[in-house]
């Protein structure tokens, strides 16, 4: 077993990248309209299956219909040994969240589930309702049903799957203790090259799969029977299987187990938020920049008009133009900000106080200077903007 670092297990995006993301872009508008087409079709026959009885001709129309809607092809490798009905227990390893359909066609298993579903679709979907609140209840159920049906049981003791490219995850030893003897499965899947999709990625959910399975054209499922092997110790049983599924691949195994996975899933996650986190606030300073430096530019044309006025009109306007003219044509109102602290044209209240008409001709007074300097400074202003203009189409 050699040194393999864990993120050579996994897919971090399922799309290729550069130019072989092209032909992924022009396919899109039917992959587009195969997902519509298969939902639809989904949907009848979860229709049919709670209409309709429960026997083989359903199960048969259903599994048929399935294999449309999710657009999977399964055969069997040439060179693959022959299906050992002596052994009730297949073993195989876990390449994408279908597995179970793909196993149920050629091996006519069935994988335990937790899901609710109607008896003939989760027959023909290869999935079997099980206890599965704890090991020990979970392998007294699959005893239970092997002693009582004709059917056998389909485990995939990785419990996770990767990019079958580099090595399996490390098998559970738990499925192996249900019998001594076990048939090794090794399944490789593969998509047309003319849309390169992946079958999995990082931190996918179990719908996605489905969808992007819906998406493609088709999923081709290669099985391989290897031969039975029989050994009453599970603990070497379960590694012999594991490296006679990982040599049948070209594959390596590994100590890395769906714990493992499922820290690393954390792990990448949590710095994808983070570079998410770090991206915005870049986006946010650079925002802050240009916006303060945008406040100047008016400033310099409007100095009297308080920077807190010409900022809440810039986030709005996000123009230098607009916001100028907005103030100069009393779109914005505003009080103008004085240059300098003026001494009060008023005595305290400490000295006499003047009579009403001395006050009211002040206020007068007051009054009509405050709108002539007002009137100069947005003149001033005018002439300002007037430069400022020339100034930014070169023609001064």
């Amino acid at each position: 077993m050699s040194q393999i670092d864990i993120q050579e297990l996994f897919n971090k995006s399922r799309l290729p990248d550069g130019w072989r993301l092209l032909p992924v872009i022009l396919y899109t508008p039917l992959g587009l309209l195969l997902v519509l087409l298969r939902l639809l079709v989904t949907l009848q026959l979860w229709l049919f299956a709670s209409l309709l009885p429960d026997c083989d001709s359903t199960r048969g129309f259903l599994n048929y219909g399935i294999s449309f809607a999710f657009g999977i092809v399964v055969k069997v490798d040439n060179e693959s040994e022959f299906r050992d009905k002596q052994s009730r227990i297949a073993v195989a390893n876990n390449v994408s969240v279908l597995d179970h359909f793909a196993l149920r066609r050629v091996t006519k298993t069935l994988t335990p589930s937790t899901w609710e579903l109607p008896t003939a679709l989760s027959n023909a979907l290869g999935l079997q309702k099980m206890d599965m609140s704890s090991k020990e209840a979970l392998i007294a159920n699959i005893k239970q049903f092997l002693s009582t049906s004709t059917y056998s049981i389909a485990v995939q003791p990785e419990f996770g799957t990767t990019n079958s490219q580099v090595a399996l995850l490390k098998f559970n030893s738990w499925p192996f203790s249900i019998e001594t003897s076990v048939q090794p499965v090794a399944i490789k899947a593969s998509r047309p090259e003319f849309v390169p999709v992946l079958l999995t990625s990082l931190a996918s959910t179990w719908w996605t799969e489905v969808l992007w399975f819906m998406f493609v054209p088709y999923t081709v499922f290669t099985l391989k029977y290897l031969k039975i092997r029989r050994n009453p110790d599970h603990e070497t049983l379960v590694r012999e299987v594991e490296k006679d599924i990982a040599d049948a691949l070209g594959l390596e195994t590994s100590s890395f187990t769906v714990s493992d996975k499922t820290e690393y899933e954390k792990r990448y996650l949590m710095e994808r938020i983070l570079n998410r986190t770090r991206s915005s606030r870049s986006s946010l300073n650079s925002h802050s920049i240009e916006i303060q430096r945008m406040v100047r530019q008016v400033s310099e044309v409007l100095p009297f008009v308080p920077h807190n006025v010409i900022l809440l009109d810039l986030l709005k306007t996000r123009n230098v133009d607009v916001t100028i003219a907005n103030i100069l044509d009393g779109i914005v109102t505003y009080t103008p900000e004085p240059n300098a602290p003026t001494q009060s044209a008023v005595p305290s209240a400490s000295r006499s106080q003047p009579n009403s008409a001395k006050d009211k001709t002040l206020d007068s007074l007051v009054t009509s200077s405050f709108q002539k300097r007002k009137a100069k400074m947005i003149k001033d202003a005018r002439e300002r903007l007037s430069l400022y203009e020339s100034y930014k189409d070169g023609t001064l």
